[in-house]
């Protein structure tokens, strides 16, 4: 018997993904790998058994985690998700070719925000269209007086006739979008669609330190359920734009602080970027490239009750590229003097 991430490995996704992940990687592979559309092949319908196998294992032990201990001697019949998902993907099911219900698509919304914004959080508004129901037709799609029809393209069957085999029920039907009916006489206001696209506006609140890839959603602000199903959710994916003088390394912000050759060697006050405006620090006399100084409590905040991270700065000596006749003069005249020094110290 396989381990169960051997099972997560055939399907080609990480241990840690949705149950709906897991069905959206299981269609994707079953329709690459169905023996109809490998004819001749042994290999193809080999994978396609090892696909439906994993499916089910990683089916089986999502249930028994869900269902309450009163539940657990309960098998669920062999295959059974299997068939709902055959029925998307061929147009077929054991009891025929009838139609359930859906929840409606996640719609995915991209939202990208400055780095200042998501460690120390933010407010803000995003808008975009959503299909609601027309509150004329109520979401039927009939006009005053109109009723319900088989489809004549599909028969009433909600897909149009395909190949043979399991292909043998085609694509859902263009006319009456999978319904099997239409109505005789559309509304006027949606045109017999049922749903109008109508602009919202949603109001966010990210929170201090959301990372790159952190979403927020919104339950049943997506795509209309089919033969009304519930509705599906909003997705807001947050994307962190690269900041010109901050890094984000875990709870801690990085950067690089530049100073001159004089400042280093004097040492002295200088001023130093951090989120919330300009910190002064002071450089101690001989400062070298690479040394590193910590601002405490200026980075990202942690976890409950756990302290924000740190401003950690790097500091980088700038050597002048070009010099003026009287900082050449000076700088040899420096030269001069660390060498006097190195040679009262032993070194030379």
């Amino acid at each position: 018997m396989m381990a169960a991430q051997d099972y997560y490995r055939i399907l080609g996704i990480p241990p840690r993904s949705t149950l709906e992940e897991v069905r959206r990687r299981y269609r994707a592979l079953a329709m690459q790998y169905h023996p109809d559309r490998n004819p001749d092949n042994p290999e193809a319908a080999a994978h396609f058994r090892l696909v439906a196998e994993a499916f089910e294992a990683i089916q089986a032990v999502r249930g028994r985690k869900k269902r309450p201990a009163a539940a657990q001697n309960y098998r669920q019949p062999r295959y059974a998700d299997q068939d709902r998902l055959f029925e998307e993907l061929f147009g077929i099911s054991r009891g025929g070719a009838t139609l359930h219900q859906s929840a409606g698509a996640t719609f995915r919304y991209d939202l990208e925000i400055p780095l200042v914004a998501a460690i120390r959080g933010m407010e803000t508004a995003i808008e975009l269209d959503r299909p609601l129901d027309c509150p004329h037709c109520r979401g039927t799609g009939l006009g005053v007086g109109g009723s319900y029809q088989s489809c004549p393209d599909c028969q009433g069957r909600g897909r149009r006739g395909g190949g043979p085999g399991l292909l043998r029920f085609g694509p859902w039907c263009d006319r009456c979008r999978g319904r099997g009916r239409i109505g005789s006489k559309p509304c006027r206001h949606c045109h017999g669609e049922g749903s109008r696209e109508v602009r919202r506006e949603y109001r966010l609140w990210i929170p201090p330190g959301t990372g790159d890839g952190d979403r927020l959603r919104f339950h049943g602000e997506g795509g209309g359920g089919f033969l009304n199903g519930p509705p599906g959710d909003l997705d807001v994916v947050i994307h962190v734009a690269p900041d010109d003088f901050f890094t984000r390394v875990g709870k801690d912000i990085h950067c690089r602080v530049t100073i001159s050759f004089a400042e280093a060697a004097l040492g002295g006050m200088i001023k130093i970027p951090t989120l919330d405006g300009y910190q002064t620090f002071r450089l101690p006399q001989g400062t070298q490239t690479g040394w590193t100084f910590r601002f405490s409590g200026a980075g990202a905040p942690g976890g409950p009750h756990q302290p924000w991270g740190d401003q950690v700065n790097e500091v980088v000596v700038a050597t002048p590229r070009k010099l003026t006749p009287r900082l050449r003069t000076l700088m040899e005249e420096l030269a001069r003097l660390e060498r006097e020094q190195l040679r009262e110290a032993g070194h030379e």
